[in-house]
């Protein structure tokens, strides 16, 4: 999928994304956020800003799964 990098993402952004790759059997969640830091970010959190940073890590905390 093709990002565009300018602008900032919203949680409801990150959220819908991550969801498509736990479909894809990403599930973890440790798992995820390294994906999307080398893929989505390029290696660097910081690469969109404070203010997507920040909704990435908000939607991390609303995807965690329920630890048994």
């Amino acid at each position: 999928m093709r990002i565009h990098h300018s602008g900032n993402k919203s949680t409801h952004f990150f959220i819908a994304y991550m969801q498509l790759l736990i479909q894809a059997e990403i599930v973890e969640i440790e798992t995820l956020k390294n994906y999307m830091v080398n893929q989505f970010f390029n290696g660097n959190i910081d690469s969109l800003g404070p203010i997507s940073k920040a909704n990435f890590m908000q939607a991390l905390n609303e995807l965690q799964l329920p630890k048994l």
